[in-house]
């Protein structure tokens, strides 16, 4: 049995098999519905749903809760069709001709720039063209089956590279980078997944990372460099110490040539061998302690879920931001 699901604004149908979740539906088509961890942890998928019946499966009521069902809201990522569906998801009009593929990439460099980042650079096939929106990210197969998924820190078309910056947590695959992986290595990859990309308007933006969240960060500076941008953007990066901002001195250098971009990097366990006379804390309250109001502006947040939970909750409440113009990409 399979279900119609009518996309408002857009009016794009496509349809639901029994057992597929909404976004996989979506996705399968070739329609990008807003989404980040596909697990139902994040809450980025969240939407409403202007007519028919959904299962909400096992939905977490601290993600979504029963006041928000009974509005009529769901997890795409979780939910099913139970009849013909209406919902609302205006972002499928602005992700036409992004589609999702699995392709090859190959190893051509393996940069340890830190005793625990490193940055990834891999070639992709010359005649199978992978295109996203600078933010998004894709995901590496394993041999296992089990998947990894790392955002792009460049830009579409840079020398057909893909670069991802990857943290050794002591995971399978984050372990095998940092210790093991050689140049000309084979990689199977998925995507692209995600809506953690650039609006097209005209408002003022803060950019907020933690750790490696800053490699979708680096792709949307070199999307607006290559845009010759002219909307104000305040870059936020925390860690604990100065080595965990491990392109601090890049940043330095594009601030320094890009007269649009303020850059505010927060540190949150100083060491004496730091030197550091720069913003301490949580890297969300600094944009707290500069920041009156937040109103006008949008907010791009990527980086361990803690920290994008608490700066949406804070910025909305506290900061007067609409909840419509915070985007995020949390790491889970």
């Amino acid at each position: 049995m399979s279900y119609k699901v009518d996309v408002q604004p857009s009016g794009q149908i496509f349809e639901v098999t029994e057992g597929q979740t909404l976004l996989e539906g979506a996705l399968a088509e070739g329609m990008m519905l807003r989404h980040s961890c596909r697990e139902g942890t994040c809450g980025t998928c969240k939407g409403k749903v202007l007519a028919g019946q959904v299962d909400h499966a096992d939905s977490d009521l601290e993600v979504l809760s029963q006041a928000e069902r009974d509005d009529g809201m769901a997890l795409f990522c979780r939910a099913k069709a139970c009849s013909d569906l209406q919902i609302h998801a205006p972002e499928v009009t602005e992700l036409r001709g992004i589609s999702i593929q699995k392709t090859a990439a190959r190893v051509k460099s393996i940069d340890r720039i830190s005793d625990d980042v490193a940055i990834l650079r891999l070639m992709l096939p010359p005649t199978m063209p992978f295109n996203y929106f600078p933010g998004q990210y894709a995901e590496v197969i394993l041999k296992d089956g089990s998947r990894r998924s790392y955002s792009m820190a460049s830009v579409p078309g840079e020398e057909n590279q893909l670069e991802w910056h990857i943290r050794n947590t002591g995971g399978t695959f984050s372990r095998f980078v940092y210790e093991d992986l050689k140049e000309k290595t084979l990689l199977r990859l998925e995507g692209p997944f995600g809506t953690f990309y650039l609006r097209d308007t005209n408002k003022p933006m803060v950019f907020l990372a933690s750790g490696t969240g800053f490699a979708p960060i680096k792709a949307l500076l070199d999307q607006l460099a290559n845009l010759n941008n002219t909307r104000p953007v305040q870059l936020y990066w925390g860690g604990r110490q100065l080595k965990d901002l491990y392109m601090h001195q890049w940043v330095l250098d594009f601030a320094a040539q890009h007269d649009w971009l303020t850059y505010t990097p927060v540190l949150s366990e100083v060491t004496d061998a730091d030197g550091w006379t720069g913003a301490t804390g949580f890297v969300h309250r600094q944009v707290l302690a500069d920041f009156a109001s937040l109103a006008d502006y949008e907010v791009y947040a990527c980086g361990n879920p803690l920290m994008v939970d608490s700066a949406r909750a804070d910025f909305i409440e506290q900061r007067q931001l609409d909840a419509e113009n915070f985007f995020a990409d949390a790491f889970v």
